[in-house]
């Protein structure tokens, strides 16, 4: 009997090497760089997911009297976030995305936050927002003790466990059966029919939209904005569900470690400088930490299942390993949704992502021990030879 154990942990957080992004060196190379840390509140907030970093008085102000008031706006920030966009944090004040569960067929206000969340994800043509009760499926699986426990809630071992997520895929990619109609004054209805509505009830369905594991993609982007707008520039924000946003700031360049799994193994494979870009997302099969291992389940013979489900049949899946997007003018929404689709697949196809992100990202990813980078534009060094495994670069054509 295997006990579960995560794959990796975080880097920047907890010590131990893994998929954080960071702005490498600047903690060294420039002065003022510190950890920002909001207070304890007894509030919901999305504060413990990230690691913020700010360089406190790069504008010439007093550190002291900037960091105190960066914290507090963090603080607020990091509430608001999780309030609009948890799909259970419910808030009589900030009308967050976990209205729409509580009001299936009824014209509900939102905040304006959510409402364009939603309207960005209507006009991609997204229906990962539905897929509430197949994500709660996969979180009972991620939380099971043992490869025993799990075999049932895995698709891939189970067939009747497929054909139930099958069937649920079916009415969650399904506009007649489930959809968001938004309406004018930030208003929104979750429409539902009576024959999903009857199948839920059966099946004890009550979380029908959810973000899951694109909730923090949403919440960087605000938190970012928040603080951008009260002149807070100068850092950056990043999670271990693969997110990372700069604040806007001139001395701001992000880069990090290109991790590669490989079976068991997570490789150190080399080192990329995105540069002064507003966003980077990282798709990952391999759980960062702590904060991120409730997301996935590693079996002992090394199968890994992820949280990145496809919408047409209820499977998990992932066409490499490590997937990682920046862009200069994209959100970290925007790049996420730009990119799901080539990742969230049975096998990735570079000239798909090329196409979805035009001109206005490049992306980097790994397959049998060779990166292959969109764009010269990321600089990617230290690549790793090891003696067990030598890993080379390729600039796609």
């Amino acid at each position: 009997m295997k006990k579960r154990t995560a794959a990796a942990v975080l880097l920047a957080a907890v010590g131990i090497a893994a998929l954080v992004w960071a702005v490498n060196g600047l903690l060294t190379r420039q002065p003022g760089w510190t950890e920002v840390e909001a207070d304890s509140s007894n509030e919901p907030s999305c504060a413990a997911e990230f690691v913020f970093n700010f360089n406190a008085g790069a504008d010439g102000s007093s550190p002291t009297t900037q960091m105190k008031a960066l914290t507090g706006i963090y603080t607020q920030a990091a509430s608001e976030a999780e309030k609009l966009f948890s799909a259970d944090v419910r808030d009589d004040e900030i009308h967050g995305l976990s209205l729409l569960n509580a009001n299936v067929n009824k014209s509900v206000t939102l905040a304006p936050e959510v409402w364009n969340m939603l309207a960005l994800l209507n006009d991609c043509g997204s229906r990962e927002i539905f897929l509430g009760p197949i994500y709660e499926q996969y979180t009972t699986l991620f939380f099971c003790a043992t490869d025993e426990e799990a075999e049932g809630l895995n698709p891939y071992r189970n067939e009747q466990h497929r054909q139930l997520l099958a069937e649920m895929a079916a009415f969650a990619c399904d506009p007649e059966q489930i959809s968001v109609a938004l309406e004018e004054g930030d208003r929104a209805t979750l429409r539902v029919s009576d024959e999903y509505l009857d199948y839920a009830g059966k099946n004890g369905m009550e979380r029908l939209v959810d973000l899951y594991w694109m909730k923090n993609a949403f919440a960087a982007d605000y938190m970012a904005e928040r603080m951008a707008a009260a002149g807070f520039t100068d850092g950056y924000l990043t999670c271990a569900d693969g997110f990372t946003r700069s604040l806007g700031g001139s001395d701001v360049s992000i880069s990090g470690t290109l991790y590669d799994r490989v079976g068991k193994n997570i490789y150190k494979a080399a080192v990329a400088d995105f540069g002064k870009v507003k966003s980077v997302v990282v798709f990952h099969d391999f759980p960062e930490g702590r904060q991120n291992a409730g997301f996935y389940y590693q079996f002992a013979d090394g199968e890994m299942i992820t949280p990145y489900v496809d919408p047409s049949d209820g499977l998990c899946k992932n066409s490499v390993s490590c997937l990682s997007v920046c862009s200069d003018s994209l959100s970290c929404a925007q790049v996420m949704l730009a990119a799901k689709s080539a990742y969230i697949a049975d096998e990735f196809h570079p000239s798909q992502l090329r196409e979805e992100l035009a001109d206005e990202g490049a992306f980097v990813f790994g397959r049998d021990a060779c990166l292959y980078v969109s764009s010269d534009r990321i600089a990617v060094s230290d690549l790793l030879n090891d003696g067990s495994i030598e890993y080379s670069l390729e600039i796609l054509k």
